[in-house]
């Protein structure tokens, strides 16, 4: 059979999610539309029964998170935040990163992996890291609009099958580096895009956790390190 996928989101979002659930499907997963009711999302063995139904769990992009899950005031550039969103999202997040679900954060999802282990984030790029690349492109969602490196011998470069490719951008918020180079709280820092801009983690020790700033779910069909990374969380979800 084919290994059931969280897309971790509420039924309100099922348009806005379906190109994961085309993506999953492409490289044969079975995508699921689940969210855990607030009762179940503060108590984490509650939390734990609902997502054993699952082999893994795809943490999806979508709005801002609101900067007091980090400890920030909002920018005045801060777009639309969605507070249960954030809640529910972080909770899995936290659950997946300590019980060792396989899981794929995508753009907000790597925002979300990284604020659930404290980091924090640029709430406006283009004010608080300026750049000539235009990391929110406003172009077809499958336009190539820069260069990602990717750390030589990772996980991520293994799965991508190099490790310097063109991806697509559509994000005004990015990771902060923290307080050690190149690392998120237990994560690796492993890709960048050439201003500086993190791409990519990944945890060291976990089965299955990597996280990506670009969105390889409109790349699947078209761009080999995209499917690659994807087939490869599929993989690993058998296991």
């Amino acid at each position: 059979m084919n290994p059931r996928i969280l897309i971790a989101g509420p039924e309100a979002k099922a348009a806005y999610l379906d190109p994961y659930f085309q993506a999953v499907r492409a490289v044969g997963g079975e995508p699921e539309l689940g969210w855990p009711k607030p009762e179940v999302r503060d108590h984490e063995e509650s939390l734990k029964l609902f997502l054993k139904r699952y082999n893994g769990i795809l943490l999806p992009g979508g709005a801002d998170i609101d900067p007091r899950f980090y400890g920030e005031g909002r920018h005045i550039k801060l777009g639309v935040v969605e507070e249960g969103l954030d809640e529910g999202q972080l909770a899995i997040a936290r659950v997946a990163l300590a019980d060792e679900w396989p899981t794929l954060a995508i753009c907000r999802g790597m925002q979300v992996a990284a604020v659930a282990v404290g980091a924090t984030l640029y709430q406006h790029l283009p004010s608080q890291m300026p750049s000539k690349i235009n990391h929110d492109s406003s172009q077809s969602k499958e336009k190539l609009v820069h260069e990602v490196e990717v750390l030589d011998g990772t996980r991520l470069a293994r799965l991508c099958g190099a490790d310097r490719f063109k991806v697509n951008s559509r994000h005004h918020q990015a990771v902060r580096e923290g307080p050690v180079p190149d690392q998120i709280g237990p994560f690796n820092v492993v890709a960048w895009a050439p201003d500086g801009v993190i791409e990519g983690m990944e945890h060291p020790t976990h089965p299955f956790l990597v996280a990506v700033q670009w969105h390889p779910e409109n790349l699947v069909s078209r761009h080999p390190p995209s499917h690659w990374l994807l087939q490869g969380f599929i993989e690993a979800c058998r296991v």
